[in-house]
């Protein structure tokens, strides 16, 4: 009897334990919140968390959002003491959020980590200690990580290489040939349609005229300012300016730029019909196929920066950082562990894992190194859905891109906008400094900026449609105005946010 007793007693303690070791086995270790924009895309089904697993022997429960508001108002929630994940994944955290989780307590610190837990990360921010700086807060901490990127999005110069071919043109590489292209675009007929229809450069707004203001040495971020030599410069006061509004009205007098430049917007160019004939020669924006259907884009290449006193440069739109892309909670019981989850990701592997799959089961490399889709992907229309976590906002980790290059069948119009990117990272320049604003610093600067701003854009307007002189009379009077409006305090501003960052 007492030997079955004792039995009895192992065989329950054997099962409760094999349970309590199931269960154990089966329970996500960590709690992951973050927005997906991909409204059909589910991280808990999603192959990418599950790949990550198996390679890591990490898994999470998912607090995954698909709108926006809603993800606001959950990091809000958070910031007013809500529960708390463990870590924020494709977070989206805002300068002024990133800041204030920081100064509650509710972000880990990761810079004492980071040498040790994330050595693939730590690399690059050596090789580029401009990285390093760009997610340090100013009191020396670093709360988020970010995505670094081969190519950022850019506003860039698009040509019609069929018009210049039909020409027997070159890309222009200056001011002074732009001109003569356009002139050539306007005058020559080359879209061949016997009609006076070609529109030689089309732009939207004063945003997009400021990029050709690299042809004269003048670049400059959203708030019109640069640093150079460690202080703050107002680009509209440069004496250049004068030069590149002169010759930007010149442009528009001879019909060399949309006439319509100044009240259009991307909607009212967007081209669907595959038979249209294409009018436009110069297009700014961020990527030709937004805006036209294919027949037009592939005619379409980047233009390389023009030339100025020697020196080709181009204004970097938004950086190579995606930051605030994932974030450690003070929840969580092990930071090391995430740091070294998130640190796969810094490597080509984990970002091909990230964008295009897992080799030799979605994907295989062929003897030349290129690298294609097999069947059963190349006929799932769900793939990037159910197994990649690409797309915004943006992930933790690196670009793919020289792999991306790699893939079999790109035709030579999809390749050579990539190469061209490739070649401008070179020519590409940030104005001003990464920084942080805290909200009061977002709040005082936005109340100038939406005066100074303004007024910037509007006499930009004003100037090149003729309705106002270029005299030294109308530059007396728009600083004039500038300085009732508040330019001191605007540039002392980000003088203090460039000494302080």
């Amino acid at each position: 009897m007492f030997k079955r007793i004792i039995c009895l007693c192992l065989a329950c303690a054997i099962s409760f334990g094999l349970c309590a070791l199931a269960e154990d086995a089966a329970a996500p270790a960590y709690v992951m919140a973050g927005l997906e924009l991909n409204t059909s895309r589910d991280w808990s089904n999603n192959d990418f968390f599950k790949r990550m697993q198996e390679k890591t022997g990490i898994s999470f429960t998912f607090q995954q959002y698909a709108e926006n508001a809603k993800w606001q108002e959950a990091k809000q929630e958070m910031i007013g003491g809500g529960q708390l994940p463990d870590v924020l994944f494709k977070a989206n955290l805002s300068q002024a959020e990133t800041i204030e989780m920081m100064e509650k307590g509710l972000l880990v610190d990761l810079a004492p980590y980071l040498e040790d837990c994330c050595p693939n990360l730590w690399a690059k921010l050596q090789e580029n200690p401009e990285y390093l700086e760009a997610i340090t807060l100013p009191g020396g901490q670093i709360a988020a990580l970010p995505q670094i990127q081969d190519y950022s999005v850019q506003n860039f110069m698009w040509i019609n290489e069929k018009w210049l071919k039909n020409l027997g043109l070159s890309a222009p590489t200056n001011a002074q040939e732009l001109v003569e292209v356009l002139e050539a675009f306007k005058t020559k007929d080359p879209n061949r349609n016997g009609k006076a229809d070609e529109i030689p450069l089309g732009f939207i707004g004063p945003f997009d005229l400021k990029f050709l203001g690299h042809a004269f040495g003048l670049i400059a971020n959203d708030y019109n300012v640069y640093e150079e030599d460690g202080k703050v410069h107002f680009m509209p006061l440069q004496p250049e300016y004068r030069t590149f509004v002169t010759w930007l009205k010149d442009l528009y007098e001879a019909g060399l730029i949309d006439k319509d430049g100044f009240t259009t917007v991307d909607t009212m160019r967007t081209v669907t019909d595959s038979k249209a004939t294409a009018i436009y020669g110069i297009v700014l924006t961020n990527t030709i196929s937004n805006i036209f259907q294919v027949d037009w884009s592939t005619d379409y290449n980047l233009l390389m920066p023009l030339t100025y006193e020697g020196k080709q440069e181009y204004r970097n739109l938004t950086g190579n950082l995606a930051r605030g892309a994932f974030a450690v909670t003070t929840a969580c019981d092990d930071p090391e562990a995430l740091l070294r989850w998130v640190d796969y990701l810094y490597t080509e592997e984990g970002a091909i894992l990230a964008t295009v799959g897992q080799q030799n089961v979605d994907f295989v490399v062929d003897g030349d190194q290129s690298w294609r889709y097999l069947d059963h992907v190349q006929s799932n229309s769900y793939f990037t859905i159910y197994a990649l976590i690409e797309g915004v906002p943006y992930y933790p980790g690196i670009q793919a891109s020289d792999f991306q290059m790699r893939m079999s069948g790109l035709t030579d119009a999809q390749r050579s906008p990539l190469e061209r990117q490739a070649q401008m990272q070179s020519s590409l320049v940030r104005p001003f400094p990464f920084y942080y604003l805290t909200n009061a610093q977002q709040a005082q600067v936005s109340s100038l900026q939406n005066a100074i701003g303004y007024e910037v854009d509007l006499q930009l307007a004003q100037w090149v449609l003729g309705e106002e002189e270029i005299s030294d009379e109308t530059f007396d009077a728009f600083e004039q105005k500038l300085n009732e409006l508040g330019l001191q305090d605007f540039l002392a501003f980000w003088q203090d946010v460039l000494d302080h960052n």
